[in-house]
């Protein structure tokens, strides 16, 4: 077996929709993705055995004067990691990184994977995922939340907010919502051609859902598909309108049409335990899937803890509240490129 940087687009993406594990981002898009959006450098590695490929594992390098050097599969996503065949595959994927690790001088390697790595290699889980396995269909789904919730659709269809799907056209709409709601979070938020290079990039399956109230957006969300499930990695709302129940009727709105969409489940992001994003996602009858990334860590350096509710942070995260909201769109996708 050999192991190197693949050039082949479709062999790869061949290779992923065959594996039996392989998520959304295991594909070759994300790499056009995350190139033309931030600059940072990738390495598809795969392992082949002659001209057959047997193993595969994405990274993406991220430089960081902050932060340091590091090898992410796959970052400002929740997935990632090894695919292979054999134990040996998997082995060989390992061995690759390591010494790339060695020659980028990274500090450390991020795979987003629970499956346990190889020897040196260490596992910490401070996120979970939240997933709604769908019913039949929309109206048993609906009849299996609580009468609360229900109650809370019921009156968001009363409040006057109309639904709207797009693409590309509807980007700037979106990212007027979510910039404000990061801001909001004390969070640096994406460029917003992200949104629109991830439109681009994955048009076949991915789509926006916004919410109007008249002709304002007040929320929205990216839903993006892979085999039967649909995944909505960000969503955000304005203030005012989660008065009036906007980010349940977001909620409902999407799984609905998920569940009349024939998909099994409804992966609604990735939150930390007991946070008030994770109390809101545990009503849609979720099940909580803990997120379990390994780590290979240079000689001498530390796990990373680049998380938001890092103490470190706190003051930072205050401060970032109070910046003027163009400002924040102006510094946030500057630092946001190098927090994977």
């Amino acid at each position: 077996m050999k192991v190197g940087v693949c050039q082949d687009s479709r062999a790869w993406d061949a290779y992923v929709a065959g594996h039996p594990h392989a998520t959304n981002y295991h594909r070759w898009c994300w790499k056009d993705l995350i190139e033309s959006t931030y600059g940072h450098t990738t390495f598809y590695l795969a392992v082949q055995e002659g001209e057959r490929i047997c193993g595969v594992l994405p990274l993406v390098g991220i430089k960081s004067w902050l932060w340091g050097r590091c090898l992410v599969s796959m970052p400002f996503f929740s997935y990632g990691g090894v695919l292979a065949d054999t134990p040996e595959a998997g082995e060989q994927l390992l061995r690759k990184a390591e010494s790339l690790a060695h020659d980028w001088n990274a500090d450390y390697i991020e795979l987003r994977q629970g499956q346990p790595s190889g020897d040196g290699w260490q596992t910490s889980t401070a996120k979970v995922s939240m997933s709604v396995p769908l019913l039949e269909n929309s109206g048993k789904f609906f009849a299996s939340l609580s009468s609360r919730l229900r109650n809370k659709i019921r009156s968001a269809q009363k409040q006057g907010l109309v639904a709207r799907w797009g693409k590309e056209e509807l980007a700037k709409d979106f990212y007027k919502v979510f910039s404000c709601n990061m801001r909001n979070l004390g969070t640096p938020v994406y460029p917003r051609a992200w949104f629109e290079n991830f439109l681009r990039v994955a048009r076949d399956t991915s789509q926006l859902l916004l919410l109007y109230e008249g002709q304002e957006p007040v929320a929205g969300t990216l839903i993006t598909t892979y085999r039967d499930q649909a995944e909505m990695p960000w969503i955000a709302s304005t203030p005012v309108a989660r008065g009036k129940y906007s980010t349940v009727f977001l909620y409902w709105t999407a799984l609905e049409w998920a569940a009349q969409s024939g998909f099994r489940r409804v992966d609604l992001g990735r939150c930390s335990p007991g946070s008030g994003t994770h109390k809101f996602k545990t009503q849609w009858n979720c099940q909580e899937i803990p997120l379990p990334w390994t780590y290979w860590v240079r000689n001498g350096k530390q796990l990373p803890q680049l998380r938001p509710d890092n103490p470190r942070f706190r003051l930072a995260v205050r401060a970032w509240k109070r910046l003027p909201l163009v400002v924040a769109n102006v510094l946030g996708p500057r630092i946001v490129r190098a927090i994977p």
